[in-house]
């Protein structure tokens, strides 16, 4: 099973204060939702390896948050400006091919794109977070950094933010 990969541009004062205290919670100023699946799913060099990088890579926001699979991670605002600028011309790089023709593909690298634009416009840090896990035991233990109903209170999931 793939995970939604929650993909938000944060001020980086926030990330600065979250890194102190776990506790603090983050306001994103725009989240969107990928499928984990981007970070290796795509062979085609060197997009799959820039994919990996934006939704894998980063610094651990904090060492106090789980996740089964990964913690939630921080990209800096100068690497944001290096990761896009990468995932823009790997992606110009593949588009005019058959990968146009992928409707799942080009609607999910819109969605990170559109983050990512807003993260270098704004100056922004980029914070990935993953989703719940599905069994309960696991997923009560997940912090996601921000604000979302957790599973705890019965929230109905994939619905939190209209991330599509």
């Amino acid at each position: 099973m793939a995970y939604l990969t929650l993909v938000a541009a944060v001020p980086e004062d926030q990330v600065e204060s979250i890194r102190i205290d776990a506790a603090f919670v983050l306001t994103p100023t725009l989240i969107k939702g990928v499928s984990h699946l981007l970070s290796y799913w795509i062979q085609v060099q060197p997009l799959g390896k820039i994919l990996n990088s934006v939704i894998d890579g980063g610094d651990c926001l904090n060492k106090d948050f789980w996740h089964p699979f990964r913690p939630p991670m921080v990209h800096l605002p100068p690497e944001v400006a290096q990761l896009t600028e990468c995932l823009k011309k790997a992606w110009n790089d593949i588009s005019d091919d058959s990968i146009d023709e992928d409707e799942w593909l080009t609607y999910e690298m819109n969605q990170l794109l559109a983050v990512m634009n807003h993260g270098v416009e704004s100056r922004a840090c980029i914070v990935t977070a993953l989703d719940y896990p599905e069994d309960h035991d696991r997923a009560k233990r997940v912090r996601i950094p921000w604000m979302l109903p957790t599973p705890e209170h019965g929230a109905p999931r994939r619905r939190w933010w209209k991330l599509w």
